[in-house]
């Protein structure tokens, strides 16, 4: 709901800690130190006639090599924090630090993925095109160009085979995938994703999941995922942080204590994941 005004500073209510749900944290880089850092950010969107609070008091830490999923009822602030914590959005308070560095914008080492991925691709490229047409800003390629690159990241999400189709032909499943995988060639630290397996179908969804799980363990990535999906939270995430309804800041940061590799039949039937989708459901509908 950004509008064309400029957004000017706005008082903050003070940050309240948030409870942590006891649990092991099985991050891929096990203890590690923080990577990116929210301090007691605000938003808040303002035009001639009103102005709307989409978050308030916000502070939160999270770790290189971590899976952070944000979840919580609508209008909670999921997307605005995922906007402002990958430098899309400018906070209107607080301040956002990647590395112990503030941002001014998205981080070179950031890159983001979004639900609506046919609006993504570029129509009239290859899958392999467009891969590479993500490439073109994120470092110098080495000799013999992009191209071992991009085979590699559509080998990893399981696209090889559809390097030269064009997005048109295929599945919404496959488009996603094709979509990652760009994000992932520029060799991102921080990957961003806003409810970027909504739009397909339960299969395909499961299917994605794992293929990011895949691709965070190989590439070692630091993930921040938006879901409204507890149990995709769950069985994804090293630590599920519940955003307080109506944007004022974090009302919990669940510790997940689930075994990795996980598997979608044998992680979803372990007494450690139903105890934490229950923990989550009491957090989100109470």
């Amino acid at each position: 709901m950004a509008t064309s005004a400029a957004p000017t500073a706005a008082p903050t209510a003070a940050p309240t800690a948030a409870p942590t749900v006891a649990g092991t944290e099985h991050s891929a880089t096990g203890s590690a130190a923080t990577l990116l850092t929210a301090d007691d950010v605000a938003m808040t969107y303002r035009t001639r006639r009103r102005e709307v609070t989409a978050l308030r008091g916000l502070s939160l830490d999270i770790g290189a090599g971590e899976f952070v999923a944000l979840v919580g009822r609508s209008g909670c602030g999921k997307s605005t924090l995922l906007r402002l914590l990958s430098g899309l959005l400018p906070a209107t308070a607080g301040q956002i630090r990647v590395a112990g560095q503030p941002i001014d914008g998205p981080p070179r080492q950031a890159r983001c993925v979004f639900q609506d991925y046919a609006q993504s691709l570029l129509p009239w490229k290859t899958v392999a095109g467009n891969v590479r047409f993500g490439l073109r800003h994120a470092y110098e390629p080495a000799e013999g160009g992009h191209d071992e690159l991009v085979a590699h990241y559509l080998d990893l999400v399981g696209l090889g085979h559809a390097a030269d189709r064009h997005p048109w032909e295929l599945s919404g499943g496959m488009q996603q995938r094709a979509a990652i995988a760009r994000a992932l060639a520029a060799r991102p630290q921080l990957l961003f994703m806003d409810e970027a397996f909504s739009g397909v179908d339960a299969l395909s969804r499961a299917k994605l999941q794992d293929v990011l799980l895949h691709a965070w363990a190989e590439e070692g990535l630091t993930v921040v995922f938006v879901t409204h999906d507890i149990d995709e939270a769950v069985y994804l995430a090293d630590r599920v942080v519940v955003l307080h309804p109506e944007g004022r800041g974090v009302l919990a940061d669940v510790r997940t204590a689930l075994p990795r590799p996980r598997g979608q039949v044998t992680t979803r039937e372990l007494p450690e994941f139903l105890h934490h989708r229950r923990e989550l459901l009491q957090l989100v509908l109470d």
